[in-house]
């Protein structure tokens, strides 16, 4: 499970900023939260504020990361990274981006970053320790400092050393390894096939793979997505999936919905239809088969705000969400900004300061006259009237006050 984020000098972000999913010690919504080796981790977290302030940027700063661990391999030095540093400082322009996330397999924890411009991998690292709520001393797996690797236990990775040479300027060790099947390559191979499959139904897999998936892989898949698109929409009864050869011989995937016994392609249903349609797929396989982590900015868009709800409450329901997958979001509808829906630390705000940087913040952080907000507070009114900051035209709306 995704432990932490960290990300500094990314579009408009200048100084840190953390996106913690540990849980505090707030004693609200217990049920929500996974106990992962006495640790508890949050399956939720959404990320609120103003037009401009930098909600969209962290999402991007998270799926740009893990774009360049899954494919900075293969890619190799022929194109650039996923790396925009903040444009509107001379000095940050020239400093490198610097990722970081912490994470856990298997009851271990690990912390991997690294520092990168467009061109250039300045450094890398990873450390691993055994995942407790008592925190113990991290062992050094490997450390780059531009073309200089060092692995923390010389001998079991003396062998990968003869690759060192291979790893381009614009190549994360971790991506190279992680695709090796040579001896003594499985910490990074069991971490990258965390990073690839965390992440299936953002990126790294097309609109076809994912209908090939539903198609046979999960057979049950169809009918689950039929039960739930008919919580919303009960006139849609059935989903074909068809193989076609194109004109340049090559097999794809047709999809077509049914409606009153007679079969329709696909997409000409709504969009949100067919947002659902590839959110439910994605959901279903984390819920059941993989360990995930959804990545949706702007969730809500074309959705109606009870779908929000339901998408949220799955997650947060154990029964439904059996592999402890994670949703990280931003919004801006207010339906799950309620003390009934979320916990307080599932709840983060954006705002940017004079300088234009984005600040990151959890409800449960947040003070107000110097105490700590209520677990009964009603959150979407108090924050539509500015009293957590975060949203724009702060001046007009304490003004109406």
């Amino acid at each position: 499970m995704l432990l932490q984020f960290k990300v500094k000098n990314f579009k408009s972000i200048g100084d840190e900023i953390t996106l913690d999913l540990v849980a505090g010690s707030g004693s609200e919504h217990r049920q929500f939260v996974v106990d992962e080796g006495g640790v508890g981790v949050l399956p939720v977290a959404s990320i609120y504020g103003g037009n401009a302030s930098g909600k969209s940027n962290i999402i991007d700063a998270l799926s740009s990361m893990l774009h360049n661990i899954c494919y900075s391999y293969k890619n190799g030095s022929k194109d650039f990274l996923h790396v925009t540093p903040f444009l509107y400082d001379h000095e940050l322009r020239r400093q490198p981006t610097e990722f970081e996330i912490f994470f856990s397999i298997n009851g271990r924890e690990y912390q991997y970053g690294y520092k990168a411009t467009r061109d250039n991998i300045a450094s890398e690292w990873m450390y691993d320790r055994k995942l407790s709520k008592n925190n113990t001393q991290w062992r050094l797996i490997f450390e780059r400092r531009d073309k200089e690797i060092a692995y923390g236990n010389a001998v079991a990775y003396q062998r990968l050393k003869e690759y060192n040479g291979l790893v381009g300027s614009k190549m994360l060790l971790l991506s190279f390894l992680g695709n090796m099947q040579a001896n003594n390559t499985e910490a990074f191979s069991s971490v990258y096939e965390w990073v690839t499959q965390a992440t299936f139904g953002n990126w790294v897999h097309s609109d076809n793979e994912l209908i090939e998936e539903m198609q046979y892989r999960y057979e049950d898949l169809k009918a689950n997505f039929i039960e739930f698109i008919n919580e919303f929409d009960p006139c849609l009864e059935d989903i074909i999936v068809e193989k076609e050869t194109g004109k340049d011989g090559k097999e794809r995937y047709r999809v077509f919905s049914v409606h009153n016994g007679e079969k329709y392609p696909f997409d000409i249903e709504s969009d949100g239809t067919t947002k659902l349609f590839r959110y439910f797929t994605s959901m279903y396989i984390f819920f059941n088969n993989l360990n995930g982590v959804l990545i949706a900015d702007e969730i809500d868009s074309q959705l109606h705000p009870l779908i929000l709800r339901r998408i949220v409450s799955m997650f947060h329901n154990k029964e439904i969400n059996k592999k402890s997958s994670q949703l990280i979001f931003t919004s801006h509808n207010l339906i799950v900004l309620d003390n009934r829906d979320m916990r307080r630390d599932e709840i983060w705000f954006t705002e940017k300061d004079d300088r234009g940087f984005t600040n990151l913040y959890s409800l449960a952080e947040f003070k107000a006259n110097k105490k700590e907000i209520r677990a009964d507070l009603n959150y979407g009114n108090n924050y539509l009237a500015g009293k957590f900051g975060a949203i724009p035209y702060l001046n007009l709306v304490e003004g109406d006050q």
